[in-house]
């Protein structure tokens, strides 16, 4: 007996042929993805080139030696005669000082003028008073009607009465001189320390003028700096200063050639050697900075501002037709505990082997490869860039 044909059998016989349908066609998907491994990734070649392992030192450039000129002596600055840039040689008058007298030190000065002048007269008085008394004392004596004792008591009153005189004229003197130096600045004989004229103390080009005419300065002494009228400094003298991370700074010797890199210059290149490695480390933001110092050759007299920029390259090692291999395409996996550097080879069939390389130095962006690639290998871009993806779609089209 026939068993009769339902609309389910028809459903279920429906549903059967599209999971067949679909199985084949996933199966397809995946024979064609794996066939086409070596399409879905960019690959690299090494490439035989020179390297050099460098130091980067980030810093600027100033004078070797900088000098500030400063006053002697308190006043309001009456004339500038030089500008920022100007070339100027030692002792060559670059400013000038008015000085403007403090009315409570010459009032002060006029009182002691006064009571010197006062305590000379009574001194006087006191003397010729007892120069009269001593020549009656001295005929007592040779008349023989006082004794020897009341004769010298007499004669050292007289000398302690001159001596007083003596210093009361010494007081008015200096007096007299506080007086003019509270009104002038100086005297005449100190004219040579304390003076209105401010001279260079040294040739070279004038970096600042921090004070404008009308200025009040201070003279430089033991409490104060003073104030700053001009710095000078020789442009033909400078030095690079700058900054390393501490994971470099175990590297570096004194003497080491550089290369100053000076960015405002079009990165100009100029030759220069290692002259100090700061024993101490600075924190700066959590990192360690050590500072350095070069001497900086300019063999063609450029003319290099105080205050550029600059980029200071030490190089360590330097190897010559070294094979190399960009950084990123290197891998790491754990081997004993310790993570062993690998890369992924494209074969003649389109796939990819893992290949272990020994690395050598590193400048950063490429890495030597000792051992482990040749320069025909082909280097799975396993992590590409957005520039990567472009490229590998145009390869696709």
């Amino acid at each position: 007996m026939k068993k009769k044909f339902t609309w389910k059998k028809a459903v279920y016989i429906l549903l059967g042929l599209l999971l067949a349908v679909a199985l084949i066609a996933g199966i397809s998907y995946l024979v064609k993805s794996n066939s086409k491994q070596a399409e879905a990734f960019l690959t690299r070649k090494p490439t035989i080139q020179n390297m050099e392992d460098k130091v980067m030192a980030t810093g600027k450039i100033v004078p070797k030696e900088e000098i500030e000129i400063k006053p002697n002596i308190a006043g309001i600055i009456d004339k500038i005669l030089v500008d920022e840039g100007d070339k100027v040689i030692a002792g060559q008058l670059i400013a000038t000082v008015r000085i403007v007298p403090n009315l409570s030190e010459v009032n002060n000065a006029q009182q002691d003028v006064q009571t010197s002048q006062i305590q000379i007269s009574n001194a006087k008085m006191n003397v010729s008073n007892m120069q009269k008394q001593f020549a009656m004392q001295q005929k007592l004596y040779s008349q023989g009607v006082i004794s020897q004792q009341e004769y010298l008591n007499s004669q050292q009153q007289l000398y302690s009465m001159q001596q007083a005189l003596k210093n009361a004229n010494q007081q008015l003197v200096t007096a007299q001189k506080r007086l003019q130096i509270a009104k002038t600045g100086a005297t005449p004989e100190l004219q040579g320390l304390a003076t209105t004229q401010i001279r260079s103390k040294a040739s070279g080009t004038v970096l600042e003028v921090p004070v404008k005419v009308g200025s009040q300065v201070i003279e430089a002494n033991s409490f104060n700096a003073g104030t700053t009228i001009c710095s000078i400094a020789d442009l033909n003298s400078l030095i690079f200063q700058g900054e390393i991370d501490e994971a470099q700074a175990g590297k570096l010797k004194q003497g080491m050639p550089m290369k100053i890199v000076i960015g405002a210059l079009q990165n100009k290149t100029f030759p220069g050697k290692l002259t100090m490695i700061a024993p101490k480390g600075k924190d700066n933001n959590g990192t360690i900075k050590f500072p350095v110092e070069g001497d900086v050759y300019n063999p063609n007299n450029e003319y290099i501002r105080a205050g550029f920029s600059a980029n200071g390259e030490i190089v360590l090692k330097s190897r010559k037709n070294a094979l190399l291999l960009d950084e990123s395409l290197i891998q790491y996996e754990k081997v004993n505990g310790k993570d062993k550097p690998f890369v992924e080879v494209k074969q003649t069939d389109g796939k990819f082997r893992k290949a272990h390389v020994t690395l050598g130095a590193s400048d950063g962006i490429n890495v030597e490869i000792l051992s482990g690639l040749s320069k025909d290998d082909e280097v799975k871009v396993w992590n590409p860039s957005d520039k990567d993806k472009e490229e590998l779609k145009e390869k696709k089209k």
